[in-house]
């Protein structure tokens, strides 16, 4: 039995809230509260599985009430879904700066129980995950570590562990690359790594500050572009101002979901969405287009001759020139757009609530932001984009279709434009 708690001011929406799970009262058991104190007191005295909060309310609104539920050590890991008639970019944005689920109303009720499914079940794993990191860190610390020494400027001695890793031969071969094993942490959820830091903070010095707490990193292995996780400790030399690190491999029992969620769902050389995301958004927009009618574009971006980049520079630089693309687009879109890379050098925009007109304005000006972008020893370099929009009678296959047929036009008349179909 799971419990979930209805959070909203108008007594109204929780009679339809609780009318909708009453057909699940052998999974589900209800509590409400018209408020977000009353909210909060109900979260203080009882188990909450999931909550679902309203964003307009008269004592406090949703957005506070998830940042106190947030940043609450108890409750932190609750899932929570808005439920809202806003709709406007900046609830949006707030949302998912919080971490937490988008619902507008009026909501599809289908969807809304697929959500809270999917949320209950994601944090049971996790704490399943959670509760198997604990019993296996002795067997974990029985395994061959990486290992270095460091003072506050530079890394002094490493082990063999941290050679094999990072297929280096020497010390000096890694920081003639690196300046900092640190700026290799990758930034992920419930994960260490340096944008946690506030300007002037030494990474070291914060996990000293705090040796009450576990950190966790994530770590890039190259030999099969997959990430690796690991426990992090620090320990100081007596009477030195030297540390000992060591990286304990935690990656085969505690990260599974995590890793295969990163996998599943982002394109491993280029950091963006991968095309199975983007293909579950393309279906959700699809979806909407059909309900609310609303405008909404996709486009289709082609690097112009990229076989030449590899024919010429080789992969490396390819992959170089394919990351500085797709970070150059996605630094410049809106928060609720959708970039992916589609595969090889193709790569996807969803632009919702946008007309054709100011659709292709966008491309059109990412497009000249390409063209203006300096390449890593290739220099410049230009794209072609296909661009349409959704329309009545549409499918998702007739969508790309169009999309596809527009880029194909734009490359065999010149290259580096937008056509729109």
């Amino acid at each position: 039995m799971y419990n979930i708690l209805c959070v909203d001011d108008t007594s109204a929406n929780l009679l339809i809230l609780e009318a909708l799970f009453d057909e699940y009262k052998d999974k589900y058991n209800i509590f409400q509260a018209d408020g977000g104190y009353k909210a909060l007191e109900i979260l203080l005295s009882n188990h909450i599985d999931l909550i679902l909060l309203d964003v307009m309310m008269p004592d406090i609104d949703g957005f506070e009430t998830a940042k106190i539920i947030k940043q609450n050590r108890e409750t932190k890991d609750i899932p929570i879904i808005f439920l809202t008639a806003k709709k406007d970019d900046e609830t949006i944005e707030k949302a998912f700066t919080l971490g937490v689920d988008y619902l507008s109303k009026p909501y599809n009720e289908v969807e809304l129980l697929s959500r809270v499914e999917n949320h209950i079940k994601l944090r049971a794993y996790h704490k399943q995950l959670d509760e198997q990191l604990l019993f296996s860190q002795a067997i974990l610390d029985a395994q061959p570590n990486i290992v270095f020494v460091r003072d506050d400027e530079k890394i002094l001695s490493v082990n063999r562990s941290f050679l094999y890793f990072f297929h280096i031969d020497s010390l000096d071969e890694f920081r003639s690359q690196h300046q900092c094993v640190s700026e290799l942490f990758m930034e992920y959820e419930n994960f260490f790594s340096l944008s946690v830091l506030n300007e002037g903070k030494r990474w070291v010095g914060e996990i000293l500050h705090h040796k009450d707490r576990d950190y966790n990193v994530l770590l890039m292995d190259i030999s099969n572009f997959e990430p690796k996780a690991f426990r992090i400790n620090i320990n100081k030399i007596d009477n030195t101002e030297k540390f000992v690190v060591t990286l304990t491999d935690i990656t085969s029992i505690t990260t599974k979901s995590k890793q295969f969620e990163v996998k599943a769902t982002h394109d491993t050389l280029t950091g963006i969405y991968n095309r199975n995301k983007f293909n579950e958004y393309m279906q959700e927009y699809y979806q909407r287009f059909n309900r609310y009618k609303e405008d909404i574009c996709f486009a289709i971006f082609d690097i112009d001759f990229f076989k030449k980049v590899n024919d010429t520079y080789g992969h490396q630089i390819g992959d170089e020139t394919l990351i500085t693309f797709a970070k150059t687009i996605d630094e410049n879109i809106r928060i609720t757009d959708v970039f992916a890379r589609w595969g090889g050098e193709e790569f996807t925009l969803i632009m919702p609530n946008t007309t054709i007109e100011n659709g292709f304005q966008v491309v059109d000006n990412l497009r000249k932001l390409i063209q203006n972008t300096r390449f890593k020893q290739i220099g410049h370099k230009t794209c072609s984009v296909g661009l349409t929009s959704f329309k009545d009678g549409d499918v998702i296959e007739s969508i790309v279709a169009r999309a596809d047929e527009a880029l194909y036009e734009a490359k065999e008349t010149g290259r580096n434009k937008v056509v729109v179909k």
